[in-house]
C-alpha cells in the first residue's frame, strides 16, 4: 500500500512538472489516522488507529507550494484536516461564504513561516461506540488545548490527562494529580459537545 501511494504521488508531480504546474500547486499530503497496531507500530506515540491516543490521531502533513512556501521546513504547530479549508481560503485570497461557519483555523501564516505559534481553539475529538472497536478503541471523547490533552472514556466516566510537550507517549496520566486542570478540560470538552448538538450515547446504527 505505501509503495502503491509513493507511485501515485510521484506521478502526480511529474504530471505538474511536465505541464509546468509544479511551482504554483498546492500539494497536500496528509491521513485521516494513525497506523493499524495488528500490522504496525505507531512507536513511540502510544495506540492506533481506532483509539484517541496520539498514535491513533496524530498523522502526517507534507505541504508543497514553492512559489510561496518555504521547502524542508518542520512546523510543531497542532492542526487538523479542518484547517485545510480556511488555509486555502486565505492562500488564495478567497473569502467564504457569509452563511458558512468554519470550525477550522487558518494555517496560511505557518505554511509562510513555519515557526510561527497560532493562538488558537482547542481542537475536539468524539468517538462514541456501542462496543469496543476490534482494534481496541472505546467510546470516548478527546480534547487537546495547547499541549494539554484530556480523553474521556465513555464507558466509565473515567478521564486521561496528559501534558504533550512533556509526555508525547501519554505514559503519565495526571489526572489525578491535576485535578482542578482536569475538571476545566472536562467542561469544556462537554460544553463543546452540547454546542453540536452531540451526545456520548452510542450511535443507533
Amino acid at each position: 500500500m505505501l509503495e502503491s501511494i509513493d507511485d501515485g504521488v510521484g506521478r502526480i508531480t511529474a504530471k505538474l512538472k511536465a505541464l509546468g504546474l509544479d511551482q504554483n500547486t498546492v500539494v497536500i499530503f496528509t491521513s485521516d489516522n494513525g497506523g493499524e497496531t495488528n500490522v504496525t507500530s505507531n512507536a513511540p506515540l502510544r495506540g492506533g488507529k481506532s483509539q484517541l491516543y496520539e498514535g491513533g490521531i496524530r498523522i502526517p502533513l507534507i505541504v508543497s507550494w514553492p512559489e510561496e512556501i518555504p521547502v524542508g521546513k518542520v512546523s510543531h504547530q497542532p492542526t487538523a484536516n479542518i484547517d485545510h479549508y480556511p488555509t486555502l481560503l486565505t492562500a488564495t485570497d478567497t473569502l467564504p461564504d457569509k452563511r458558512q461557519v468554519l470550525d477550522g483555523t487558518s494555517l496560511f501564516s505557518v505554511w509562510k513561516v513555519p515557526d510561527t505559534r497560532l493562538q488558537r481553539r482547542p481542537l475536539y475529538w468524539h468517538y462514541p461506540l456501542k462496543k469496543p472497536h476490534f482494534l481496541g478503541g472505546r467510546s470516548s471523547g478527546a480534547i487537546r488545548d495547547g499541549d494539554w490533552k484530556l480523553i474521556e472514556n465513555f464507558t466509565d466516566n473515567s478521564i486521561e490527562l496528559y501534558n504533550l510537550a512533556n509526555d508525547p507517549s501519554e505514559k503519565v496520566n495526571l489526572a489525578g494529580q491535576r485535578l482542578a486542570k482536569g475538571k476545566a478540560m472536562l467542561s469544556q470538552l462537554i460544553a463543546w459537545r452540547k454546542t453540536i448538538g452531540a451526545t456520548n450515547d452510542p450511535p443507533k446504527r
